[in-house]
């Protein structure tokens, strides 16, 4: 019976009382909504619900899901001190903690271990083998350390094959030896020995067991004499004496030349600076830059005088037999070994068919090469003074006949050929010789464009050339490529030959007269590749051209004379090769292109972006190929010694002043004052630059030590590259003036030696002086800057001359001395120009150009090839 107390609730329906989950849930408090407050009375009248029942039932909450909304709690493990002392990484009876590490039996079998050592209760109680290998961290510790020996091998396998390799896979093994480690992404020697990894690190000299660097990372390669590679302080479009000198770069003495004289005038000590000083104005060595007096002030060659004359030239005059036979004698005498722009057996017997056969028909180009060799064996006749020497001009007529002939406006714009190539190569040596530089170098890229256009610059497999015309045009190329490094040697400009555009093999260190041996032309070929193969010089590479013990011995596997591939009798056999010229110009142009190395790595204008330890690195470098270049010098062409030989005197002394100017320009660098930041330097670094800065200075003490004591031009001309001697002599009168001018900072034991070494320079210059106008001006400059540093060393030089012996000041004649007239020069002397050549110029066909291998090799006078 229902309580009469209790409200009657309205009757639900039945689908709600079923309880689906989709109806009002009745409140378990009597009848009411779970919404509906306790204290409100329920509605008694009658709601209409809506109808739900086709819906699908709701799933009632998981309790797992709810106990997941919950926040977890860490439960720490109990530890329990055990009972009984275990010993290292075993477990007791009934002690339950985990071992650290557990057998390899009982991890395969998935066993509960013990980590008794040395064999564990369960490999006991089954008698297994019982055996605990390294764990993971122990295993990649091993494997890390196992990878840092190799990675050590491995880098000091390259730097080894650098040494061997060209300049430019050595460029690509630097870079990629340099590009995993970098001073900021070294790994301190604590954390190192933490994480159980040795620091690996690169020393300022290439030594992998160097030291952690210091400064040396952190100052820029500016440091030293290379702080303005990448920008310059003057106009040199200002005036035409700044466009007659031009630009002058880092390597050039010209360029230590105005430093000395600023660190003279002003007494401003360089210093080294650091990156974060870049904008700063206490820098230093760029604030002298800066300052420094222009660099046409600082020159001693006569690029401001003009080579134009204004008389009337005939250029099919040609001098007596006489005279033109001893000038042709004297170029190839003196230049011809050194720089074979020219094939000498057949170029003589043209020129003895020329001079013998009257009213002979010759090409312009042919007779413009005869008077560029006529002008370059000219100038040496002055200067050796030779008794039947013609006018002092006359060097200037026979170039002004070959410009004519040669190099005018028809044959500028036509297209390349040999004779284009051979017409500029010696123009631009005959302006080296007269010290016009600045031309000379411009004339130099012109002819290496010309024989790049011709494929000179690459190997030359074609069937239809001969053998020996290839090695020919081979030595052309490397005679055009050894001009234009000495050219960026005394301008500081780059150089207009990429050595990786370069695949012309090294030439064969044999004459002229091996290839002609024998008659037939299909067997003289085959010696020539014979010749080629069995000495190695089927590549570029100049680091392979140099001979090892290995190399000598796999000389002798690839021919021996008992194989169908051996050489013929008349040549020696062995891995020495007698001397000859051609064996000094093979040296001589390995020298060159480790020259161009020097220049191409270490005074490019990126080397700015570089570190001064990686610098450091590369002087070491390039110095470890230069000193095998020269132990590798056969005896007869050693500089170092003494020797009584006297045929091969010239090729010797060449190569000494070659070799001591490419190993000052390598070392300068670090011919410096580096004391007042020397200490943010690592020692090795430091004894490095020391080194370095004393090698600069005895490069420059060797060199003067190929003079004697006694100036005698002319026998100093007869033996010495007479066409950049003043070169030379500047050269190494610079760096010891420098180092005189830091007191002598780097050698005090011998500031002695390095004084007496300098007034031996200005000795020389001075009694050069009468028959070369760039001689007495080097002269006059270098005599005024030993005056002034001579006295921070606590000497004197009063016992030295105070004026020029003789007078160069007729040297060239009527020719101005400045360039105030030089436009009315020109002008007058065009005025001559077109009408000259059209007077007695034949048009007809030439009987010969310059190369012509069908003509036959007999000379009627065999006098000229003694």
């Amino acid at each position: 019976m229902a309580d009469p107390r209790r409200p009657i609730a309205d009757e639900e329906p039945k689908s709600n009382q079923a309880g689906n989950p989709g109806s009002g849930i009745v409140s378990p408090v009597s009848g009411l909504h779970p919404l509906q407050p306790r204290n409100q009375p329920s509605q008694t009248t009658t709601r209409t619900q809506p109808d739900i029942s086709h819906l699908p039932p709701l799933r009632p909450q998981s309790r797992t899901t709810q106990q997941q909304r919950a926040a977890k709690i860490a439960i720490p493990r109990l530890y329990r001190e055990p009972d009984v002392a275990s010993t290292a990484g075993s477990s007791v009876l009934g002690d339950k903690h985990r071992v650290t590490h557990a057998c390899e039996s009982c991890r395969h079998r998935k066993t509960k271990c013990s980590g008794d050592r040395p064999t564990c209760k369960h490999c006991e109680d089954f008698n297994l083998t019982c055996v605990y290998e390294d764990g993971k961290r122990d295993r990649m510790r091993k494997r890390l350390e196992n990878m840092i020996e190799k990675v050590d091998s491995y880098e000091k396998l390259l730097r080894d094959l650098s040494q061997r390799a060209g300049s430019t896979d050595q460029m690509l093994i630097t870079k990629a030896l340099e590009q995993g480690s970098t001073p900021n992404d070294e790994i301190s020697a604590t954390n190192a020995h933490q994480a159980g990894v040795s620091s690996i690190h690169y020393g300022a000299v290439g030594d992998d067991n160097s030291d952690e660097a210091d400064g040396e990372t952190q100052f820029s390669a500016r440091a030293g004499s290379l702080e303005s590679l990448d920008h310059i302080h003057e106009d040199f479009n200002q005036s035409l004496a700044t466009r007659a000198t031009g630009f002058i770069g880092k390597n050039s003495e010209l360029t230590w030349m105005q430093r000395l004289k600023k660190d003279v005038n002003d007494k401003v000590v360089p210093t080294l600076h650091t990156d974060e000083d870049e904008n700063s104005t206490s820098r230093g060595p760029d604030v002298l830059a800066a300052d420094m007096t222009p660099v046409n002030e600082s020159t001693y060659h006569c690029d401001d005088l003009t080579i134009l004359i204004p008389e009337r030239v005939d250029p099919n005059e040609v001098p007596p037999r006489q005279i033109a036979d001893a000038l042709f004698r004297m170029y190839l005498d003196t230049v011809h070994s050194s720089f074979p722009i020219i094939g000498k057996l057949n170029f003589v017997s043209q020129y003895q068919r020329f001079l013998d056969t009257p009213n002979i028909v010759t090409g312009d180009s042919w007779r413009a090469i005869l008077n560029l060799i006529f002008a370059i064996g000219a100038k040496y006749s002055h200067l050796v003074q030779a008794e039947w020497r013609g006018d002092e001009r006359d060097h200037l007529i026979y170039f002004t006949r070959a410009r004519m002939l040669g190099f005018n406006a028809d044959s500028v714009l036509g297209h390349s050929d040999l004779q284009m190539v051979q017409i500029t190569g010696l123009m631009s040596f005959y302006l080296t010789a007269i010290n016009q530089i600045n031309r000379a170098w411009a004339i130099s890229g012109i002819a290496v464009r010309h024989a790049c256009t011709l494929g000179l610059n690459m190997k030359n497999e074609s069937k239809s050339v001969y053998e020996s015309s290839k090695e020919i045009r081979y030595r052309v190329w490397w005679a055009l490529f050894s001009i234009e490094e000495l050219l960026a040697v005394m301008t500081g400009r780059p150089a207009s030959i990429v050595d990786t555009a370069c695949a012309v093999p090294l030439p064969l260190p044999f004459d002229e007269d091996k290839f002609f041996s024998v008659k037939s032309p299909g067997l003289n070929g085959h010696n020539i590749r014979l010749l080629r193969h069995y000495s190695g010089q089927d590549s570029h590479n100049a680091d392979n051209a140099m001979p090892t013990p290995s190399s000598a011995q796999s000389g002798k596997s690839r021919a021996s004379p008992s194989s169908p591939e051996s050489l013929p009798p008349n040549f020696d056999q062995g891995p020495s090769v007698p001397p000859s010229h051609a064996l000094y110009f093979h040296h001589h142009v390995i020298l060159s292109v480790l020259t161009g190395e020097v220049l191409n790595r270490l005074y490019r204008v990126d080397t700015v972006t570089q570190s001064w330890a990686q610098v450091q690195s590369t002087i070491a470098t390039l110095d470890s190929k230069l000193e095998r270049w020269r132990s590798a010098l056969p005896y007869v062409f050693d500089f170092t010694k003494r020797q009584r030989d006297q045929q091969f005197q010239r090729h010797r002394v060449s190569l000494g002043f070659f070799y001591y100017s490419t190993l000052t320009i390598l070392s300068r660098p670090c011919l410096c004052r580096m004391s007042q930041t020397g200490a943010n330097q690592s020692e090795k670094a430091t004894d490095f630059n020391q080194n370095t800065a004393i090698k600069c200075v005895e490069a420059a003490l060797g060199m003067l030590d190929l003079l004697p004591d006694e100036p005698n031009p002319i026998g100093l001309y007869g033996v010495a590259p007479w066409w950049c001697v003043v070169h030379h002599l500047v050269q190494a009168a610079t760096v010891l003036m420098l180092e005189l001018s830091f007191e002598s900072d780097h050698l005090p034991q011998r500031v002695d030696d390095i004084l007496f070494s300098a007034k031996k320079t200005v000795c020389w210059l001075r009694s050069m002086s009468a028959e070369d106008l760039s001689a007495r001006r080097a002269w006059a400059m270098c005599d005024e800057m030993l005056r002034k540093v001579a006295p921070k060393v606590g000497r004197n030089v009063d016992d030295l001359p105070m004026y020029a012996q003789g007078s160069a000041d007729g040297i060239f004649g009527v020719f101005p001395a400045s360039l105030e007239t030089m436009e009315s020069w020109n002008t007058l002397t065009d005025m001559y120009g077109p009408q000259q050549r059209g007077e007695n110029m034949s048009i007809e066909t030439p009987t010969f150009p310059s190369y012509d291998e069908f003509m036959s090799t007999q000379m009627p006078y065999p006098d000229l090839l003694s």
